[in-house]
């Protein structure tokens, strides 16, 4: 087992795939998946069953729409003996989960002390919120930005720009006027940028991000303390603002501990090697 720049590589078959060939392949993929993502969605919707049924069947074929292409594209390209190490899901889920449930702590309690119980059946809100983080995740994180640092041998800033813009595009339909959505594009591309940093300081654990992801998406929509992504109130974005804080002083922390951060500034516009 060798270690290349911080990582892992236990896949010799990933190393020798020519970059421009991989690049192409990973960003036609994605440009694909994003482009059918509403069209797949409002299918489903006009032919699922009423009730939390049709809710559960409208996840289960949204996730799928971004699992199985993701799914097939990394196994053509590395293998399906590699899938589980490529899209981060190889550690066990529950110490990724667990840090991020501690981690979204100041968000919980704050907006549980400023905002009100939303109306909306707790199943149909952990259900939705699983959809949007496990296959953003996979899609973003595994997938897009993974797969072109990794693999392409992409630099942080060129593999994370792009993944980042397209992220924070995806959520301006929670906007309704300009202002919210600068706010909103700006909180998603941050958000981008901060989740692709963790993925690569938590040695590619997906879990850790899926979490994240979920349990901030839960507390916001639980207590209903914005329509949007932004709420433009400086108590309700200090609450998200100290657990960034908290995944990156714990992480910087524990990097210290083990050898130093892995992203390195000779990682930040080309990888070689």
């Amino acid at each position: 087992m060798t270690e290349i720049e911080g990582e892992r590589v236990t896949n010799s078959a990933a190393l020798p795939l020519d970059p421009l060939w991989g690049a192409a392949v990973v960003l036609g993929a994605a440009a694909f998946i994003r482009w059918g993502d509403a069209w797949v969605y409002h299918w489903a919707y006009r032919v699922s069953p009423p009730g939390m049924a049709g809710i559960v069947f409208v996840n289960l074929v949204s996730v799928a729409w971004y699992a199985w292409p993701v799914v097939f594209i990394v196994a053509l390209l590395h293998g399906a003996k590699a899938l589980g190490e490529e899209l981060g899901l190889q550690q066990g889920g529950g110490p990724g989960v667990g840090y991020a449930l501690l981690f979204t702590l100041p968000m919980s309690v704050g907006y549980a002390l400023l905002g009100e119980v939303a109306k909306v059946a707790p199943s149909v809100l952990v259900v939705n919120q699983l959809r949007a983080a496990f296959r953003e995740e996979l899609f973003y994180r595994a997938f897009l930005f993974g797969q072109l640092f990794r693999r392409m041998r992409w630099g942080f800033v060129p593999a994370v720009g792009g993944n980042a813009v397209l992220f924070a595009v995806g959520h301006l339909y929670q906007a309704s006027t300009l202002w919210e959505g600068i706010g909103v594009f700006a909180v998603a591309w941050i958000g981008a940028v901060w989740f692709a940093w963790l993925f690569v300081e938590w040695a590619y654990n997906l879990w850790l991000l899926i979490g994240l992801h979920f349990f901030m998406n839960l507390w916001w929509e639980l207590f209903r303390v914005g329509e949007a992504a932004f709420s433009g109130m400086m108590l309700i974005e200090s609450c998200r603002l100290l657990t960034v804080l908290a995944s990156v002083g714990w992480t910087i922390w524990w990097r210290s501990r083990r050898g130093g951060l892995i992203l390195r500034r000779r990682m930040l516009w080309r990888r070689r090697g």
